[in-house]
């Protein structure tokens, strides 16, 4: 049995599409007299079979993909077929009409029709009383929700936090429901968590009034492989990384701002007790961390890395220089980094080489104890490898008890800090970390004092905060004062919401 051919397009991220002509394709919405195609499909001919109508049938379809399909597919449509223009498609038409979306057409040209699609929600929909309340999508043990949500408690706002999975699923029908309910000032999304792909729920929350933005603090290219719409080029774009700013206007996006993480001293300054697998650590280096991140095989599989220039970046770090992913990008000759999947294999490059760099550190450290996962052993053979610790119940006991937390920071993020830039020293710890672009965001003098660069350094740099406690006491003291002073994520919210206008 051979497989259909179908036709194929080019979607409006110059990517070629197939575009089935099957009535599968298209949903079907309302129960009206009259009918209205949003999307004809590749063969209109074929649809009063399909979808037999006793009424007028009206359609409103895309230019682009009319002039795709050229002038033998318009001699096609039934006669009886009567062209609408997108203003033409109100609210009142769809209460009283059986829709039918042909969804390949909307997933080809989406900056077309989601935008449609959303107008017509909202005016279809009653709004919600607005509240100075902020929804940030996030799961109970996702990235940043606790420490967001006590910073926003603290401005002033309520915090809401729908499950992102399902408004990715079906953002058409569960986003107007809690849009009913209330409208919020902010829709706050972690690396586009709780946006759908096409661009639906962000049109949906902007037809509302609603202010949307993303605050990306991971790799954006690795966040952005799996948007299919250019939608996020219009929205406020803030990030932990500034080195990615200019690349993304090149790109496109119009609102770009730096906004590193922080500290949240309600969960880590004198809280957690120290738990029982992690005593004796008095004396010892520490690191936190995993030896990879879950599923990285499967995220990069079919990538491989180019051997030569992999010993030339070993190589690179063993002196402290760092191969990182816009290093990569020149080795492999400036690839498209969006739309697609391009950037995955810069990405893994990069990955491989932050694994490279935290191994070779680990292995130059003297009394070094690693909380992490299994992984470790391979990498550390005969190291004192622990299992992990609870981040919010044990951590920050362990960074006051360590007699040096160790840092290294990712390859995939050349200017970033991590959290541990923060919550060591708010948890009245000290932090030994590599050095970065990213440290320019704390005083020279104090960054050069706790950051090393090749790994050889490590072990000069420990000897020296042992031989001085007095000096490590005072660096100690500043930098928690320097933390509290300037840099929780009390003081990014503010930042945030100014530069949103929502001060």
């Amino acid at each position: 049995m051979t497989r259909p051919r179908h036709t194929q397009i080019i979607n409006e991220l110059g990517k070629k599409q197939s575009i089935p002509a099957t009535a599968q394709q298209f949903e079907c919405h309302g129960l009206g007299v009259e009918t209205l195609f949003m999307g004809l499909g590749p063969e209109p001919e074929t649809l009063p079979s399909l979808f037999p109508s006793s009424g007028p049938v009206l359609y409103v379809e895309h230019h682009e993909f009319k002039k795709q399909m050229g002038p033998e597919w318009k001699k096609r449509i039934p006669e009886n077929y009567q062209c609408l223009s997108p203003d033409q498609v109100t609210p009142s038409l769809l209460r009283k009409a059986r829709v039918l979306r042909y969804v390949p057409g909307m997933r080809a040209f989406p900056n077309f029709w989601m935008p449609l699609m959303a107008r017509l929600s909202s005016a279809h929909t009653k709004k919600g009383p607005r509240k100075r309340n902020v929804w940030i999508p996030h799961g109970e043990n996702d990235l940043l929700g606790k420490e967001l949500h006590l910073a926003f408690t603290e401005a002033g706002f309520s915090v809401h936090a729908p499950d992102p999975d399902e408004l990715v699923r079906s953002a058409g029908t569960s986003l107007p429901p809690l849009l009913e309910q209330e409208t919020p000032e902010l829709f706050l999304s972690i690396n586009f968590k709780g946006l759908d792909p096409f661009g639906l729920g962000y049109n949906l929350l902007r037809e509302a009034e609603c202010h949307v933005c993303t605050w990306l603090v991971d790799n954006p290219f690795s966040i952005l492989t799996g948007l299919k719409s250019s939608y996020w080029k219009e929205m406020p774009l803030f990030m932990t990384d500034s080195s990615y700013m200019l690349p993304l206007r090149e790109l496109g996006a119009k609102s770009v701002h730096y906004l590193p993480l922080a500290a949240s001293p309600a969960l880590f300054r004198g809280t957690g007790r120290l738990p029982a697998h992690a005593r004796g650590i008095e004396e010892r280096m520490v690191f936190v961390g995993r030896s990879e991140f879950p599923a990285k095989d499967r995220y990069y599989a079919a990538q491989r890395l180019p051997a030569t220039h992999f010993e030339q970046a070993k190589s690179m770090l063993r002196q402290g220089q760092r191969p990182d992913f816009h290093w990569w990008c020149e080795q492999m000759d400036f690839p498209e980094l969006w739309p697609g999947n391009q950037s995955r294999a810069v990405g893994h490059a990069a990955e491989e080489c932050g694994r490279a760099w935290r191994t070779m550190c680990l292995s130059a450290t003297p009394e070094l104890t690693v909380f992490g996962d299994e992984g470790w052993n391979n990498l550390l053979p005969g190291e004192d490898v622990r299992t992990p610790v609870d981040y919010y119940a044990g951590l920050p006991a362990v960074y006051r008890e360590a007699l040096i937390c160790l840092n290294m920071t990712s390859m995939q993020l050349p200017a970033a800090l991590t959290q541990r830039h923060f919550d060591v020293w708010c948890a009245g710890g000290f932090l030994l970390t590599d050095n970065t672009p990213g440290m320019s965001l704390f005083p020279d003098d104090m960054a050069r004092a706790v950051t090393f660069g090749a790994p050889e350094n490590i072990a000069t740099k420990r000897e020296e905060f042992y031989e001085n406690p007095r000096r490590t006491r005072e660096l100690r003291a500043s930098w928690e004062a320097l933390i509290l002073m300037k840099h929780t994520f009390s003081q990014r919210i503010a930042e945030l919401l100014q530069l949103l206008e929502l001060d």
